[in-house]
């Protein structure tokens, strides 16, 4: 259903998912998006939680169906760590430390509005994580794939946007019909 009203998937292939070398550091980079604070993990347990809590169908369609690309992008990351010869844990190194994901690295706003623009503000941030990322880390391989991700974060943008102006337009419409 959602997916004949807005096209989820991109056409573009994603590269494999290898690193050209091992690499611990770039692994431990990549593990805050695997499962930080800004991370395919937090995206997909925050869009799903959406998906079931959303009492707008439209919206809840949307975020389930772009769970699943995040889930993707989860999968794709984790298979880079483990390539660059480290452990895809649902943990982040800081320091000499460890913090593991937990629930409360998520919004649980279930109004669509409000999680709309919490979305587009956590994709423009996955944005701009992996193109730091990019600068950070000098392999070819892992460079692809994240560049690749960034061009579904993009498109996400503008899904949710779409949806966001017909939710804002609904409104608007509704109050000067009245």
């Amino acid at each position: 259903m959602m997916n004949e009203e807005y096209k989820i998937t991109l056409d573009a292939p994603y590269p494999p998912a290898k690193a050209d070398s091992c690499n611990i550091f770039y692994a431990s980079l990549l593990t805050n998006d695997f499962a930080g604070p800004v991370s395919e993990l937090s995206a997909v347990t925050q869009y799903t939680f959406q998906s079931l809590a959303s009492k707008d169908q439209k919206a809840a369609a949307l975020v389930s169906g772009i769970a699943k690309i995040e889930m993707h992008h989860m999968q794709l990351i984790g298979q880079l760590i483990a390539s660059l010869g480290g452990i895809p844990r649902f943990a982040v190194q800081n320091g000499c430390g460890t913090s593991f994901w937990n629930g409360q690295l998520i919004g649980y706003d279930n109004s669509a509005r409000d999680f709309l623009r919490e979305n587009i503000a956590a994709e423009r941030a996955a944005i701009a994580n992996y193109t730091h990322r990019i600068d950070q880390i000098d392999d070819n391989g892992v460079r692809a794939v994240l560049r690749r991700i960034i061009l579904d974060e993009e498109h996400h943008i503008d899904l949710y946007g779409q949806l966001l102006a017909e939710l804002d337009y609904g409104d608007c419409a509704f109050a000067q019909a009245n």
